[in-house]
């Protein structure tokens, strides 16, 4: 601090006393150079050799000179390329046409007939431009239940879900995708025809996506039917009914443990939320693709998809009797069901089962306790902790479900074991 102090008092004295110091630069690195030589005038041993530097005289003739001939050797080069040029141009051009043509012939071709593959083994796909319309069209009408109902169509989003949809043999129509490498993902999946792949911008994707952090590609499915969904193995007898499962995410957890349970088939009563929502279809990851699901039913309807030998059980978080709720009392007098903890009941000498499962909001309404008593059924508590009064519907259905799977499979290692020994015998 008092060096740059002192340097500045220097420099101001410099600038006062002699004006014409005031152009002088002060280096601060002057010291640190080191000269190649020192010649002192007084020293008669220090001879140094100073080259000349030589002097070059332009002439304007020599100048005028060398641009005439630099003129004359670039308009030769120029006659010899302009030559060159119209004898080659007309032929590549044509060539270069031709192949364009066919490239554009062959892929118009191809995405007529909705070819997935060209010769090459390359995927096919068309490039849009921003807001086009055939993007905002299609996305749109799948954005309403009542479209999705009229189309036949559902939206999901993400590789993993368009692979899921693929392995359980669904028709895919549309794929629209910003980047290729998601595409390269459902390659061993893609079928040959019959889908319309779409490159578009990764914003057009985000603007519709419900997501933060989109996957960047969308897929097309027709919706299947309960009746086309194939398992990929053996379920089990259980079956699950929802009543009022208004929440997306509930819903989708649902469908997840039926699939994981290993259940037959879901019935969904007409106040359930939408099954082929977007939330509800990301929730479910996949389940759609593998498990029947009839939705939107009436209660007179269920006994229709019920077995006709099947058990009936509410998994109720209340466990006062119905006959003492005082808001029951003039619909369910006759009704007296009992409540037994989920792991009270064997379920391995049952032919099958029935499992209801109600809304967090509104919980298991009248009509399940109708159904119920028609087919002498139970409810089914979960014992909590203290000051716990209920789990999420999900994970109640978890718990149950994999209780009565816990059951059926010991049952059914042990007769194997029993045979096997019987056998050997």
């Amino acid at each position: 601090m008092a060096s740059n102090i002192n340097k500045l008092f220097f420099f101001k004295k410099l600038t006062t006393v002699s004006p014409a110091l005031q152009s002088v630069r002060l280096y601060t690195r002057w010291s640190h150079r080191s000269p190649a030589k020192v010649l002192l005038p007084y020293d008669e041993k220090s001879k140094g050799n100073i080259k000349k530097e030589k002097i070059i005289n332009l002439d304007p003739s020599i100048l005028k000179k060398f641009k005439a001939s630099k003129e004359s050797i670039t308009e030769e080069i120029d006659i010899e390329d302009q030559n060159k040029q119209s004898t080659l141009a007309p032929e590549k051009s044509k060539q270069i046409k031709q192949k364009r043509e066919e490239k554009l012939k062959k892929l118009k071709f191809n995405l007529s007939q909705q070819k997935v593959f060209d010769e090459n083994g390359e995927i096919i796909y068309e490039k849009l431009k921003d807001n086009d319309s055939r993007v905002s069209s299609l996305l749109v009408k799948l954005k309403s239940k009542k479209e999705r109902l009229r189309s036949g169509h559902t939206l999901v989003e993400g590789w993993r879900l368009i692979m899921d949809g693929l392995e359980a043999k669904c028709l895919l129509k549309y794929v629209f995708f910003s980047r290729i490498d998601e595409l390269n993902h459902l390659r061993p999946f893609l079928p040959r025809t019959g889908v319309k792949l779409y490159k578009i911008p990764y914003k057009e994707v985000k603007l519709w996506s419900d997501l933060e952090n989109s996957p960047g590609i969308f897929g097309v499915f027709e919706t299947p039917s309960a009746e086309n969904v194939r398992s990929l193995s053996r379920p089990l007898p259980l079956q699950f009914i929802c009543d009022n499962i208004r929440v997306p995410g509930n819903l989708g957890a649902i469908l997840r443990v039926a699939v994981g349970a290993g259940c037959e088939k879901v019935l969904l009563s007409k106040g359930c939320v939408d099954v082929w929502d977007p939330k509800v279809v990301r929730s479910a990851a996949g389940a759609h693709f593998r498990l029947p699901i009839y939705h939107s039913l009436e209660w007179n309807e269920m006994p229709n998809h019920m077995e006709e030998d099947t058990s009936l059980f509410i998994a109720d978080s209340n466990t006062t009797p119905v006959e003492d709720a005082t808001e029951a009392e003039d619909k369910l007098e006759s009704l007296q069901m009992t409540v037994l903890p989920y792991y009270g009941v064997d379920f391995t000498t049952l032919k099958h089962t029935t499992l209801i499962i109600g809304g967090e909001t509104e919980g298991v309404s009248y009509d399940s306790y109708a159904l119920a008593g028609k087919h002498k059924g139970l409810r089914l508590n979960i014992p909590l902790q203290r000051g716990v009064d209920s789990l999420n519907t999900g994970m109640a259905a978890a718990v149950i479900a994999f209780e009565i799977r816990k059951q059926l499979i010991k049952k059914w290692t042990q007769d194997k074991l029993e045979r096997q020994f019987s056998e050997s015998k």
